[in-house]
């Protein structure tokens, strides 16, 4: 464009000249997001394989992944509430590089690289190689985008379909063409066949394109419509069963406010970090407060309307879960990382703002603040044990097989990790007010140094072996003197204080009930 206006304006001379200075820009260009990009891998793969399994990857790893192909499908439906796709991807990729760690995480480590060049051509669509520059280093450093890299789950791929969906979205926007209607919603596809709350962002945006483009929005809307007939039975079939409702059993007002501290800082704010710290959220939500205000207070027209696009999708994706939530309790299932399709968006906006021709020095201001801030937080967490899911592969090793029965104390969401990593055939039980197990030792793991454990819960007998420090998390071991076993009140022991905010009981070794 600027080479054509050149030519009109002064000549061949000129025109070549804007041809060279446009090839220059474009390659100024790639390779700053070629570097971009290199950084986002370098944060996603240099500790993808240190932190030991979280509680749901432990659900991929072994439940899901431990069997042949059908094995999985079937399992998707019994334990999961997702669509099956990534569960195909995951196993024919682990097939190759194995469930450990590395292997399975590195699936998504590389769909949370990929994101980082959509996220530029999404800024170029809407406003320049600048703004497109700008969405390429907010996403690369992004702690939430960082911590689902590193995860083995469906949530990186997630962000990427999204994305892209919102990419061939603001392009059939903008030009119409049915090709890029069709990738539309083949993306948009993938992305429902990915998670269910990708529904929402897809239909704003196909209720938007059928406004704006008609009859031909049509071409890409059957492909959605058709995947979501073929997923409704699965749909139906998994709210049978139950597995997310226990997120409305957590303030819905909470939530809102976690999305926000998530979004910016990962799920080390509100789920990771004990104590909590939503704090080290309330930089980056400033900065973007502050580039989002310079946006609709000092943009053009045309730069607030490309931002309000995406920001519409953005509100969109948060909003729909949050009416349901409110209209039908029952089907509360708004999450951080359930509306994590708002972010790219967000940052995208962001981009813009921060991209102004007529405020230049603040956004440039803005932008480098938040990216440094991002990438400074997203290498101290990589160094920082207290900011990383906890060692329980450590634990298990420091707890070992067990010489007779036991009970280990320790962290609701850390039990399926550490009998994973235990491999001793422990197994999980919910307390009653009456049940009791015989047992010769009884394990206590902390988040961080906690109180000796009173003797009232333990009872008479029991006297302390034991007490180390693995990573984040204290080891205090009690065992009866001989062979002697006891019965113990497995509820009593269950409310020791141990910093974690609820705490389970695993049970491993043979005794009688």
């Amino acid at each position: 464009m600027e080479a054509v206006e050149a030519l009109g304006r002064g000549g061949l001379s000129t025109y070549l000249e804007a041809v060279r200075e446009a090839v220059r820009a474009r390659s100024r260009a790639f390779w700053i997001v070629a570097g971009l990009t290199v950084l986002a891998a370098a944060l996603r793969f240099a500790t993808l394989g240190v932190q030991a399994y979280h509680h749901d990857e432990i659900v991929t790893a072994s439940r899901v992944l431990r069997d042949g192909f059908w094995h999985a499908m079937d399992a998707v439906g019994f334990s999961e509430s997702a669509p099956p796709l990534y569960y195909v991807l995951a196993w024919l990729w682990t097939q190759v590089t194995g469930t450990g760690e590395l292997g399975l995480r590195s699936l998504s480590a590389l769909a949370g690289v990929a994101t980082v060049p959509v996220a530029y051509l999404l800024g170029v669509e809407l406003r320049s190689r600048r703004a497109g520059i700008a969405a390429a280093a907010l996403v690369a450093v992004n702690p939430m985008l960082l911590w689902y890299s590193q995860e083995g789950r469906a949530y990186a791929l997630f962000a990427l379909l999204t994305a892209l969906s919102l990419l061939y979205f603001v392009r059939a926007l903008d030009r119409g063409r049915r090709r890029d209607l069709l990738a539309w919603g083949i993306v948009s596809a993938l992305a429902l066949a990915t998670h269910y709350f990708a529904a929402f962002p897809i239909a704003a945006e196909g209720l938007w394109l059928l406004h704006r483009r008609g009859r031909a929005a049509l071409a890409g809307l059957r492909i959605v419509v058709a995947t979501g007939l073929l997923l409704a039975p699965l749909v139906l079939h998994q709210i049978s069963i139950g597995h997310a409702e226990w997120i409305g059993g957590h303030a819905l007002g909470h939530r809102l406010w976690g999305t926000g501290v998530t979004f910016t800082v990962g799920e080390i704010g509100e789920v990771i970090a004990r104590p909590e710290r939503p704090l080290l959220a309330a930089v980056p939500l400033a900065l973007i407060v502050a580039a989002l205000a310079l946006l609709f207070g000092r943009g053009e027209r045309r730069e607030r309307r490309a931002a309000g696009v995406v920001l519409a999708i953005a509100a969109a994706t948060v909003a729909a879960p949050l009416v349901l939530a409110l209209v039908a309790p029952g089907k509360d299932y708004l999450l951080a990382r359930n509306v994590l399709p708002a972010l790219v968006p967000l940052l995208a906006a962001v981009a813009v703002g921060v991209s102004l021709d007529r405020a230049r020095r603040a956004g440039i201001a803005l932008g480098a603040a938040l990216v440094a801030y991002s990438l400074g937080f997203c290498v101290w967490a990589a160094v920082s044990p207290a900011l990383q899911r906890p060692d329980w592969d450590a634990v298990g090793s420091r707890l070992g097989e067990p010489s007779a029965p036991r009970a280990i104390v320790t962290w609701t969401l850390g039990e399926a990790s550490l009998r994973y990593y235990l491999s001793t055939g422990s197994f999980q039980v919910l307390p009653s007010d009456g049940f009791s197990w015989f047992v010769h030792e009884v394990d206590f793991v902390s988040n961080g140094p906690a109180p000796p454990v009173p003797a009232r819960l333990l009872g008479p007998g029991f006297r302390q072996v034991g007490y180390e420090g693995v990573g984040r998390l204290y080891v205090r071991r009690y065992e009866l003197p001989g062979p002697d076993l006891v019965r113990l009140r497995l509820r009593r022991v269950r409310d020791a204080r141990l910093g974690f905010r609820t705490n389970g009981v695993l049970l491993d070794g043979i005794g009688p009930q």
